[in-house]
């Protein structure tokens, strides 16, 4: 087998762990309304339910980079998706007996081992990317948006055909579980071996210090702007949109849209980073992605809002996945710099929606798209900060 031919296994496998992962992630959130249901929860707790899946995750992120140093991206990748599998087969039951302690707790326990495989497939991306010669990062990403609609559209499926979410869930953690570990075995990061009381000490300076530096820092901005924006789509694009007079279903079809953009924007954005380089790219992203937002701002005025979740939905989808490579140019640095960034993510995830309910209830939900807008202005005129690293 020639070199390309392996990086193109190894970026299949990869891509297929960032699919298994937004499939179960879509099917908990598809599922929502039922959920409320069968565990008899108001707004207010259903909204403190949906935190516990990314605060597991802010715990697994806390020891991923420990896991992978110590026992290399296979076991780990075998490990999270074996217990994520029965995390997710036991939440299904908890749910459909009205069980809202276990429930809680086995959406912590889907969502810890979920955030060390986003640490763990972002690590293995950046090796994919590094050793092939075309850009496929963002199309690995772009696996991710391709789940999110298979698991969409297979829930929508299974509640036309009356299936339980405990039946859903059950055969959803059975094929998540044994193809996302087949997949890892393609994985190459190796164990770094048990680490000495002196290097254990090293990591844990490594860890604390990216935190502390300037080009890492700024990143993280970059990367969060996206984020915030892509989260702010998911939480309140829907809601806002009703609120001025579209149906549920049209509000449901403009968000498919613009799922679809951002799929195939991530899945085609490599050749976009070939020709223009990932600075330039993440600036146009940043730029684009602002005005997509501006547009859906004003759309009580022009009225073309599905034109701006296009140019929404276009612009973030490469942006956040070039953030991490960036901040994988220096292998030896590669571990902490994604674990932060990703870290990053999932503490945005806990407050993002808080937040931009919070300014929305006091100045209306398109006044709030004006925080991801402003950011990502600021995004735009710090990209430079993404240019290739030179290691020495």
């Amino acid at each position: 087998m020639t070199k390309q031919r392996r990086v193109w296994l190894w970026f299949a496998a990869t891509s297929m762990v960032f699919f298994t992962r937004a499939f179960i992630y879509s099917s908990i959130l598809s599922r929502g309304p039922e959920i409320q249901s069968a565990l008899h929860l108001d707004t207010a707790q259903m909204g403190f339910l949906s935190m516990l899946y990314p605060a597991g995750g802010v715990l697994g992120l806390t020891f991923s980079s420990l896991l992978v140093s110590r026992f290399g991206t296979r076991k780990v990748n075998t490990g999270t998706y074996a217990l994520a599998a029965l995390g997710f087969i036991a939440l299904g039951a908890a749910i459909d007996s009205g069980n809202l302690e276990l429930s809680a707790l086995c959406l912590i326990l889907v969502g810890l081992p979920m955030a060390i495989s986003d640490f763990v497939g972002n690590i293995e991306g950046t090796g994919v990317n590094n050793a092939s010669k075309y850009s496929l990062f963002t199309a690995i990403h772009g696996l991710f948006g391709v789940g999110m609609l298979v698991g969409a559209n297979w829930a929508s499926w299974m509640i036309s055909m009356k299936v339980s979410i405990s039946g859903t869930y059950l055969g959803v953690g059975i094929f998540v579980g044994i193809v996302s570990i087949a997949a890892g075995f393609v994985f190459q990061t190796p164990a770094q071996g048990a680490a000495s009381a002196a290097e254990k000490r090293a990591e844990r300076e490594r860890t604390i210090r990216v935190w502390f530096e300037k080009r890492s820092l700024l990143i993280a901005v970059i990367g969060f702007s996206f984020i915030m924006a892509e989260s702010s789509a998911g939480t309140w694009v829907p809601i806002a949109l009703t609120q001025v007079g579209f149906s549920g279903a049209e509000a449901a079809f403009a968000f498919g849209i613009f799922w679809i953009v951002i799929t195939a924007g991530r899945l085609l954005g490599g050749f976009v980073v070939d020709r223009l380089g990932r600075r330039w790219t993440i600036f146009l992203c940043a730029v684009m992605t602002a005005a997509g937002i501006l547009v859906f701002m004003g759309g009580q005025i022009i009225h073309l809002p599905y034109v701006g979740l296009v140019l929404w939905g276009l612009g973030m989808s490469a942006g956040f996945p070039l953030t991490i490579t960036a901040m994988g140019d220096d292998p030896k640095m590669a571990s902490p710099r994604i674990n932060m960034i990703i870290s990053v993510v999932y503490i945005s995830s806990v407050t993002v929606g808080p937040a931009l309910g919070a300014v929305g209830q006091s100045l209306g939900l398109y006044a709030a798209f004006g925080i991801p807008l402003v950011l990502l202005v600021l995004s735009a005129a710090i990209s430079g900060v993404t240019k290739p690293l030179v290691v020495k």
